[in-house]
């Protein structure tokens, strides 16, 4: 059963029947022709995960029964990664689906001072980060945000541990261990961050945090600042 299968909360029924529709059901009869009988995971994205025996196939619509039930609480310390949007759709989308893989508990974008402009397709992100949180074996599903600047980033998440990485921090601003709950973990686009942005996230209380002397790609930069702190609970 190393194959994990997403579907809402909302196709679980009172009487412990599962419904799996559409792709995933399409995946589970025609890619993996699973039969009658077999047993499969099914997750729910809210910290529960169920060893589902098939009860009936069909080409749209598999119907399951929920053996046993597996959860996960909520993290106690939440890595947000904050990501300034960058232009080449290839990158963005290899930052993400790592993001979901390194534990990223949200993923939020948004159009820097130097993002170069570009039109995000959310479905396909979220086709994206589902595939990546299956793949991963993750509980809880991440939710993806997109606003308009780095001002809204501050605004949506006050109260938060905000880090940015930044080419000016030196060693004395190496990653440290989390203690807050809501952690917010910043990264610029293609020319990193403006000087208002960083004068903004200083006044905000935030920490500058070097991932070394090497100059990083995004995608790159947000793997790095995500691994600081992969094995928090």
């Amino acid at each position: 059963m190393n194959n994990i299968f997403f579907i809402s909360p909302s196709d679980f029924n009172a009487d412990d029947s599962v419904e799996i529709k559409d792709q995933e059901a399409l995946h589970i009869s025609k890619v993996l022709r699973h039969k009658i009988g077999d047993v499969i995971l099914v997750a729910d994205g809210e910290g529960a995960r169920f060893e589902v025996e098939i009860l009936e196939i069909t080409k749209k619509l598999v119907l399951g029964k929920k053996l046993t039930t597996t959860c996960k609480p909520v993290p106690s310390k939440k890595k947000i990664l904050a990501l300034g949007v960058v232009k080449k759709r290839d990158r963005l989308e290899f930052a993400i689906e790592k993001a979901v893989e390194l534990g990223a508990w949200e993923v939020v974008l948004f159009n820097a001072d130097h993002s170069e402009r570009n039109k995000i397709n959310k479905e396909r992100l979220d086709t994206q980060i589902i595939s990546a949180f299956k793949q991963s074996g993750r509980f809880w599903l991440p939710k993806l945000k997109i606003l308009d600047s780095m001002d809204e980033v501050f605004d949506k998440f006050q109260g938060s541990n905000f880090l940015m990485a930044h080419v000016e921090a030196n060693e004395e601003h190496e990653p440290s261990e989390l203690k807050e709950e809501n952690n917010v973990l910043l990264v610029g686009p293609e020319g990193g961050f403006s000087v208002r942005e960083k004068e903004l996230h200083l006044a905000k209380g935030g920490s500058l945090v070097t991932l070394g002397d090497n100059r990083l790609r995004a995608e790159t930069a947000a793997m790095a600042f995500l691994s600081q702190y992969l094995f928090i609970k």
